[in-house]
């Protein structure tokens, strides 16, 4: 069995790797402060424009989440795009599944949404 005898680090590479590695958290520190900056900027225009619309994207995700978990069937949510953020407001999402079973047989389900709050809080019930 042969064995390898590792050589202490000269005070010289000792400071070179030192210096590396304050170079390395340096990048690393600079890179997040950009990318925080940018979060930052991005949402104060968007959020002008976000504010008068529903997100109905993440409805249909909920939706289809929602499909999933108490049916255990995979479905397509539709809803409309723009969707005023009004408390109170209703509109429909319909939802395309398919049996897992044969006769395949397509189903469209329409969804009732209403907007409880200016926030995005949401309920659905199926039709």
């Amino acid at each position: 069995m042969r064995f390898m005898h590792i050589k202490p680090l000269t005070q010289r590479v000792a400071t070179v790797l030192r210096a590396r590695r304050g170079g390395v958290v340096a990048v690393a520190a600079l890179a997040c402060a950009v990318l925080i900056s940018a979060c930052g900027s991005s949402s104060s225009t968007s959020s002008s424009t976000t504010a008068s619309n529903l997100d109905t994207t993440r409805v249909a995700a909920s939706i289809e989440q929602s499909i999933l978990g108490e049916r255990h069937l995979h479905a397509k949510v539709v809803c409309p795009s723009a969707v005023p953020q009004e408390v109170g407001k209703t509109f429909e999402c319909v939802a395309t599944s398919t049996s897992t079973t044969k006769p395949f047989v397509v189903t469209k389900t329409p969804f009732v949404v209403t907007i409880k709050n200016s926030r995005g809080y949401v309920t659905y019930v199926g039709k």
